[in-house]
């Protein structure tokens, strides 16, 4: 019986287009879902859109367009963007989706019954582009430190979760310590520890004076915070789709900045509702542009299409996996992105294949493609497994240089009046090398592999990564 493999992206907020930061996200999980398909797995691989809250509703004014059919157009920018990725997404949900807000309020609804939420009058410092209050110690110099805004001191009734007695009746940090729910890299599960040694707050999960959101059961003068609105879909999705994926969820891919809302909000909502945790939180880093954090104001937001256009999609999906290890912070550039089209996929990896290709056309040999099975206990799979991306795609590239190497230690030109028998052994480990990397490559760089099967089948050599002008 296959295994079945949940993953998730964050479903992404829809106050602006797509940029590099949602594409990297995407691509290390379209890389996990290829992988764990090729492995045999029941895969189910979920990302979409978050179209709630007062953020999305003032970019909508600012617009002069309905929330509705801001959010609409925006998503379908999104949609594009997974398609211009080649990204094997099974779904894409939308918190607009009748479904999803239907399920939503039955949650509400049975944490309301498990004795979960309250209501109470709370006062804080909220963010409107944060879409959430701020502790004082939070703030630098009195400003949002995300969006160098005062925030507003906002006072209302609001439905409480009741979070302290949710993780202290679960046992929320033993789980986490004892990695029945796995929080990774290891330095995210000590801050997430950390922060529940220090005491939790409850947290207030609806709205009184926000319009654009889904109506709080009961009270129809509350909306739903948006955060839990979003976090819900994880779970939705087992409800709305035919053929969806089964809970848990086995593998939540995020940014760190909103690891306190998937390793200690989620959780302890699902296990009020008597629901699994998912089984693990992976929360990768930031990138900066030029060593500057990406910022519209600065103007160095890098756009992932004109990236792909420019470069091809396997060279975008290629350089953010291959520059810095997933987890940690790094830098990105589209002269980084550049520098690796020219040197690592034209230089060693194309060259590779052409030169292999003419000279078994050139000596008429006569080689059959190999049809492999992707295997976990390969060294690339091991790296895969554990989310180690830019070792696996190390491991590949020491590999290509090294057939490379071959060829030119060996120099099958000469073999060709020398030792044709030689000759023939030389080609045929550089092809066979080739058929491998055809099924190791598949999950980094899916448009790339289908042509080198096309060509290691045809024994036609075609250019595949040309020289730019």
């Amino acid at each position: 019986m296959a295994n079945k493999f949940y993953i998730t992206t964050p479903i992404y907020y829809v106050n602006d287009v797509p940029h590099i930061g949602h594409a990297y996200t995407s691509i290390a999980a379209d890389v996990l879902a290829r992988y764990h398909r090729m492995l045999g797995d029941k895969v189910f691989f979920l990302t979409g859109t978050d179209e709630h809250g007062a953020k999305i509703a003032e970019a909508a004014q600012d617009a002069k367009k309905e929330p509705q059919k801001f959010v609409d157009e925006l998503a379908l920018r999104f949609k594009e963007l997974l398609k211009t990725l080649n990204i094997s997404n099974n779904e894409f949900i939308r918190t607009t989706n009748p479904k999803h807000e239907e399920n939503v309020k039955k949650i509400i609804e049975k944490l309301q019954k498990n004795g979960y939420i309250e209501k109470r009058k709370y006062q804080g410092w909220y963010c409107v582009g944060c879409e959430k209050y701020l502790l004082a110690d939070e703030l630098v110099d009195g400003l949002c430190p995300d969006h160098k805004k005062e925030p507003v001191l906002q006072s209302e009734d609001n439905y409480f979760f009741l979070l302290s007695k949710a993780v202290a009746d679960f046992d929320l940090y033993k789980l986490i310590e004892k990695d029945k729910l796995i929080i990774k890299p290891i330095e995210r599960k000590n801050e997430i520890l950390g922060k529940i040694n220090a005491g939790l707050e409850d947290i207030s999960i609806s709205r009184e004076n926000v319009k654009w959101g889904i109506k709080f059961p009961g009270d129809e003068s509350q909306t739903i915070y948006v955060w839990i609105d979003a976090l819900i879909n994880y779970f939705t999705a087992t409800k709305i789709y035919e053929n969806g994926p089964i809970w848990p969820a086995d593998l939540h891919l995020i940014g760190k900045d909103i690891l306190w809302f998937h390793s200690i909000i989620w959780p302890a909502i699902l296990l009020a509702i008597g629901e699994k945790p998912p089984q693990e939180v992976f929360a990768h880093g930031y990138f900066k542009i030029d060593g500057q954090k990406m910022s519209k104001s600065i103007g160095n937001v890098i756009d992932p299409n004109k990236i792909s256009e420019k470069y091809g999609a396997d060279t975008l999906r290629y350089s953010l996996l291959r520059e810095f290890p997933f987890g940690e912070d790094g830098d990105i550039s589209e002269e980084k992105i550049a520098a690796r089209y020219q040197t690592d996929l034209s230089n060693d990896l194309g060259n590779l294949v052409q030169r292999t290709l003419t000279m078994i056309n050139k000596y008429n040999l006569k080689f059959k493609y190999k049809e492999l099975v992707c295997s976990g206990d390969s060294c690339v799979g091991k790296h895969i497994e554990i989310l180690e991306f830019d070792k696996a795609l190390e491991k590949l590239w020491s590999c290509i240089r090294a057939q490379n190497k071959l060829i030119e230690d060996e120099k099958p030109w000469v073999l060709a009046s020398s030792d044709p028998k030689k000759l023939k052994e030389v080609l045929e480990k550089v092809y066979n090398f080739l058929c491998t990397l055809s099924i190791q490559i598949e999950p980094f760089m899916p448009e790339f592999a289908t042509k080198l099967k096309k060509q290691l089948v045809s024994l036609k050599p075609e250019p595949l990564f040309p020289r730019l002008d």
